[in-house]
């Protein structure tokens, strides 16, 4: 496993069980799509994971593992920050309408989009644009919102990720797919890149981050 081979270790319900006491958990990764408000009840697997944990042990969507292992590093399991809990799950069940989820699976396909993740989405009948999900909020009537940040194009094949464009909201079903940014020297080692059809773009640093 990717976790493994960055020098985690992985421990199953059933070795947590047989170790009972004998196990420190340093956190709990869990696939939130599977959880309240996604599904009625809270799955037996999770509920018994509960019961020979500490509850301060932090509960984490997939999500974490995923951005911790884009970003090279490990995110914060917990703190005070708002970005710290981002990845955090809980338990406990909304009578609300509508709640801030981590994660959906998406009714086209079957696909899992996360926050953090880049995607490909149209604007109106024609139009295709870039952006990064930076929250998703989960509606009981079936329809999703997601809250995404854009990517503006800076040439052919080429995306400027920059924390000061311009937000938007779109739903669910506009989701086209993931994109893939790459380092200006990993796109140039490709070579082979089709702009009409492929999903990968080279990273362009904003104008001020490189005068900086």
């Amino acid at each position: 496993m990717i976790l493994t081979a960055c020098g985690a270790t992985v421990k199953t319900l059933t070795d947590i069980q047989k170790g009972k006491g004998k196990i420190d958990v340093d956190c709990c990764l869990l696939m939130s799509t599977t959880l309240p408000p996604h599904v009625v009840s809270t799955p037996l697997e999770v509920s018994q994971l509960m019961q020979v944990i500490g509850e301060d042990v932090p509960l984490l969507d997939l999500a974490w593992a995923h951005q911790s292992i884009i970003q090279r590093k490990c995110l914060p399991l917990e703190g005070d920050d708002d970005d710290d809990y981002r990845y955090s799950v809980s338990l406990e069940h909304s009578t609300s309408s509508t709640c801030q989820v981590k994660s959906i699976k998406s009714a086209k396909g079957g696909a899992r989009y996360e926050i953090g993740d880049l995607v490909q989405f149209s604007i109106g009948s024609k139009s295709t644009a870039y952006g990064r999900i930076i929250g998703i909020t989960w509606a009981r009537q079936g329809k999703c919102k997601l809250d995404i940040q854009l990517l503006e194009t800076g040439g052919e094949q080429e995306l400027v990720d920059c924390d000061m464009s311009a937000k938007m909201t779109v739903d669910e079903s506009s989701l086209q797919g993931n994109v893939l940014m790459l380092g200006a020297n990993d796109f140039v080692r490709l070579g082979y890149i089709n702009g009409k059809k492929s999903n990968l773009f080279n990273r362009k640093v904003p104008s001020y981050e490189s005068q900086m």
